[in-house]
């Protein structure tokens, strides 16, 4: 018999305080792991389990009610990365993210199965610490994107047989470029691309809250055949989900 009387209303508070906490710490491991929803699509796919990009959105934002094939999907998932155990007709490039990435623990340190999930969710279980640390944007981490930035524009040139004057201007027509409105954010672009300027926080944070996107990487990845370089798609990637956060 429990010890006290119970509060209903109390206790459905703090679960859906432990689910909206979930879906945050669930996006912050995809973060850690550089892995995209979509990734979670493709591999469950191949693998015939149901987990869906529409679910997953839903869970990181705390209002999908799962229903039990749910949690063990996500536990077929989170084993699958930890044993490096992958269904055949993933693309090459997906089974080498999903081998670099680590699964999701417990707070016990342990690979978390669908009881974890259920457990965290239901507001019976902490979340791993490694989930909630609030992380910031640094200077650090700014010079590193600002040299990525550069190092790519000499790259994407190289691809494309044309000098730094030629680049830019196939830059400016590509639609990532057209849609900045703000001729001091050019500016700023060729000033970093040259390397006379390292990008400050407040500027990443209004053309990544206003444009979703860094409008440089998007022409990168508009004048390139293939992918970019994976320094740069991992930066980019942090950036945009600390000034989501």
């Amino acid at each position: 018999m429990p010890s006290k009387k119970r509060d209903w209303a109390k206790e459905q508070a703090l679960r859906l305080e432990a689910r909206l906490a979930l879906g945050k710490s669930e996006r912050r491991w995809r973060d850690l792991n550089f892995l995209s929803q979509q990734n979670c699509h493709d591999w469950a796919k191949a693998a015939g389990a149901p987990l869906h990009n529409s679910q997953i959105a839903y869970w990181e934002r705390g209002s999908l009610d799962p229903k039990i094939e749910f949690w063990f999907a996500r536990e077929f998932y989170n084993v699958s990365i930890a044993e490096n155990n992958f269904p055949s007709g993933l693309s090459r490039t997906l089974r080498d993210r999903l081998k670099a990435a680590n699964p999701y623990l417990n707070y016990k340190g342990e690979v978390a199965l669908a009881e974890d999930f259920w457990s965290i969710f239901g507001n019976r279980q902490p979340i791993n610490a490694l989930y909630t640390k609030a992380e910031k944007i640094t200077d650090d981490l700014l010079a590193e994107f600002s040299e990525a930035l550069a190092t790519t524009y000499r790259w994407v040139g190289k691809e494309n047989m044309t000098n730094n004057k030629e680049t830019w201007k196939e830059m400016l027509k590509t639609k990532s470029i057209r849609q900045v409105e703000e001729e001091e954010i050019l500016d700023l672009a060729q000033d970093v691309l040259i390397g006379e300027r390292t990008l400050k926080e407040e500027e990443v944070k209004f053309v990544l809250t206003k444009y979703k996107k860094c409008p440089v990487v998007g022409a990168y990845r508009t004048l390139s055949d293939g992918p970019l370089p994976e320094d740069l798609e991992k930066l980019h990637s942090k950036l945009q989900s600390l000034v989501a956060a």
